[in-house]
Order: structure tokens, then sequence, then C-alpha cells
């Protein structure tokens, strides 16, 4: 089986941050769909603190394997 886990990565000035979903997706498309409203949202939050100078994100792909 084949998941994939959104990641996202953001700086604000000097002040950087990793962030990994606790969701995952079965499909590549639906990650990155839901990668860019977590990096809207993030971008919206970072207003008061300004401009994200980075704001990145992507699907880590897992392959499951089964131990049978």
């Amino acid at each position: 089986m084949i998941i994939f886990i959104p990641v996202v990565f953001m700086c604000i000035d000097d002040t950087c941050n990793f962030m990994q979903s606790q969701t995952i997706y079965k499909t590549e498309q639906v990650c990155r769909v839901a990668i860019d409203v977590q990096k809207m949202h993030l971008a919206n939050m970072a207003k008061d603190a300004g401009k994200p100078t980075i704001l990145e994100g992507t699907c880590i792909k897992v392959e499951m394997r089964s131990n049978t």
C-alpha cells in the first residue's frame, strides 16, 4: 500500500518551522490539495508576524510493505 504524507516548511525572517500532517492520503493529488490549503492558511496566519520568506510544501510517498 502506498500513502502520501503532506509536509510544509515555512520561514518568517530567521525563524523556520517544519510541519508534518497527522493525516495521510492514498493519492498524491489529494495530498497536494491538502498542502495548498495548509499553505494558504499559514500565509494568512503569518500576516500579523510578517510575510513568510519561505513557504514550501511537498508530499512524501511511503510504500507500506506487508510482513506476510
